[in-house]
């Protein structure tokens, strides 16, 4: 994900309720966990499930009936296809905007073609220009509302897909907080990473932290 893009995952509002009971305003994202699985995945066989449960890997979509389809064809009117291929088994729908107009806008779906049952559907605005904003984000928070879906931003943190909530989350992210000072926001990416390994940090050392 690059900096400049603020991520959010997509689903069913229906699943949630069955899951918890009500709908919280934090869903656990088991930070460790992750940092573990991707230290020890072997690519040579592909990506097994992790064994931990967290709201990347609870099935949300295993009950819901979905046209994909559908959504896939409003998400093409906010941004163009991706030329990524399916597999035999997975189905993977993946749009990708242009970074070099400023439009690095992007969503995917990936599901199983069989089953139809979708494994992830999320999206990533671009914030360097107004009209990722107005258009991109806007557009897939309504095709969001009009699904009965929610949101869930990389901090696990619930929102109902309206734009005022997310304005107020963007504004406190790590993209609008680079794209305003980058400088300041390297050092405290830099600071952290020093605490886990004290060592002099360079400009590009903060760079590559931030990237790990």
């Amino acid at each position: 994900m690059a900096v400049w893009q603020y991520q959010l995952n997509i689903i069913p509002r229906k699943a949630v309720i069955e899951k918890y009971g009500e709908i919280p305003s934090t869903l656990l994202i088991d930070y460790d966990g992750w940092e573990k699985y991707w230290e020890n995945v072997n690519y040579n066989n592909g990506f097994p499930d992790p064994d931990f449960e967290d709201a990347k890997t609870i099935k949300w979509w295993t009950n819901i009936k979905f046209d994909i389809k559908k959504t896939s064809e409003q998400i093409d009117k906010l941004v163009s296809r991706g030329d990524w291929n399916d597999d035999e088994d997975s189905g993977f729908i993946g749009w990708k905007g242009n970074s070099e107009n400023l439009e690095d806008n992007d969503a995917h779906i990936a599901y199983d073609k069989k089953t139809k049952i979708i494994s992830e559907f999320q999206f990533r605005a671009d914030l360097r220009k107004r009209e990722n904003i107005t258009e991109f984000l806007n557009g897939m928070l309504n095709i969001c509302e009009q699904n009965d879906l929610m949101v869930f931003n990389t901090d696990g943190i619930l929102f109902e897909p309206k734009s005022e909530l997310i304005y107020e989350n963007l504004k406190k992210s790590n993209a609008v907080e680079f794209l305003t000072d980058p400088e300041k926001f390297l050092d405290k990416i830099a600071e952290r990473e020093n605490k886990r390994q004290p060592k002099k940090v360079s400009f590009w050392s903060k760079l590559k932290a931030y990237f790990k």
